[in-house]
């Protein structure tokens, strides 16, 4: 893990307990209440996946997912998920089916007609009840997920016990789990969870069942931005909502300008409503600084995959490149890295010694951008030449 001020490729600051030393942790036993009835024995014959969203949190529990298709094969594995992130578990083979909570759509008529969005609710439960899943498993941890595992109906019920869940969503669950160590990546808290409900260990794999035909729209993207030139992807944004967890603006037009100057050619991930932004910033950095077409989830990370180098923030697009095997140059300030971190070896993290607050005028102190292009540099004369496409699923 790389802090403020390490040279790259160097040792991070040793205070608190880095990305690399949380990850390699051995496994301890979890604790739960009670044990779980399922396991090598005896297997579900339909359980239920509750994690409604973000993108990134998505792609982290994809490992999770992954061992409980390997533990019990037969299974029928549904996920339950909003709209924003559907398009990564729709089709994908560890799952059979997908059962989308219209999130915006309950919030918007929860106040203007609260009677419609009661039914709606209601038609949700009604078809995860009639799945009737054996096992649901609430990987997000909250009031919303915990009451959506619940109106399964499922008799086994796992979830997170406090004070390691969110907003009391301990209560719906039957089987309450608690880690051993609290502050671990997500992908492994995910893991954690799945193998307490009984699934067996093994490589954690964030398969994003990437197709021929993302693959292709991909190739026409990079072909559009780079014109045959060494990509540099750099995810700027996030969504408003998240808006404290943005990179300032002007130090990414000066990594843009860096990197261009060098003959990179740059992608600026902009998805619907962040093009002008996008323009914007390219137009200040000069060169050839590109904004991405607002492309479809896996077609993104397909073309994050086949970058020399993906320089992010805490945001979905850098979940999707380390998935799709981009190295990844992670900033973070008001967010912890090890909760956070890119997954896997070969990416550089660039974060203060502990997150700040959200409210802080400078969110990313001492990482300025000289600092963030040094280390991209670093790493893009370490690994020179085009990586090919066809490599760039997990």
């Amino acid at each position: 893990m790389t802090r403020k001020g390490a040279k790259p490729g160097g040792r991070g600051s040793s205070r608190g307990r880095s990305v690399a030393a949380a990850a390699a942790a051995p496994d301890n036993p979890v604790p739960m209440t009670p044990p779980s009835p399922f396991g090598a024995d005896i297997a579900p014959d339909r359980l239920l996946v509750v994690r409604l969203g973000a993108v990134g949190d998505v792609v982290r529990t994809l490992p999770a997912v992954r061992l409980l298709r390997r533990s019990w094969p037969a299974a029928r594995i549904a996920w339950a998920v909003e709209p924003g992130a559907a398009p990564l578990v729709t089709g994908h083979p560890d799952v059979d089916e997908v059962h989308v909570l219209e999130r915006r759509a309950l919030e918007g008529a929860a106040w203007r007609r609260p009677l419609a969005a009661a039914g709606t609710l209601r038609r949700f439960a009604g078809t995860l009840a009639r799945f009737a899943p054996a096992l649901a498993l609430d990987f997000q941890s909250s009031f919303k997920s915990g009451l959506v595992a619940r109106a399964s109906r499922a008799p086994v019920r796992f979830g997170f016990d406090t004070p390691q869940d969110r907003e009391g969503s301990h209560r719906f669950a039957t089987h309450r789990v608690l880690l051993p160590e609290p502050r671990v990546s997500r992908v492994l808290r995910a893991a954690a969870l799945a193998r307490a409900a009984g699934a067996a260990d093994g490589p954690l794999v964030a398969d994003l069942a990437l197709s021929p035909e993302d693959r292709e729209a991909a190739r026409a993207e990079r072909a559009r931005i780079a014109a045959g030139a060494r990509l540099v992807a750099i995810a700027p944004f996030s969504s408003l909502r998240q808006a404290w967890k943005r990179y300032p603006a002007e130090r990414w037009t000066a990594i843009a300008s860096g990197l261009a100057g060098r003959g990179f050619a740059v992608a600026v991930v902009a998805g619907p409503g962040e093009q002008e932004a996008a323009r914007a910033l390219g137009e200040a950095a000069g060169g050839r600084v590109v904004p991405t077409a607002p492309l479809p989830l896996k077609p993104l990370a397909a073309l994050l995959g086949g970058a020399e180098l993906v320089i992010s923030g805490d945001t979905g697009p850098m979940h999707l490149a380390w998935a799709a095997g981009a190295p990844v140059v992670a900033i973070y300030g008001p967010t912890d890295p090890v909760l956070n971190a890119p997954w896997g070896d070969g990416h550089g993290i660039l974060a203060p010694p502990r997150p700040t607050d959200r409210r802080d005028a400078d969110k990313f102190p001492g990482l300025g951008p000289d600092l963030v292009l040094e280390h991209a540099l670093a790493r893009l004369a370490a690994a020179p030449g085009a990586r090919p496409m066809e490599k760039t699923s997990c």
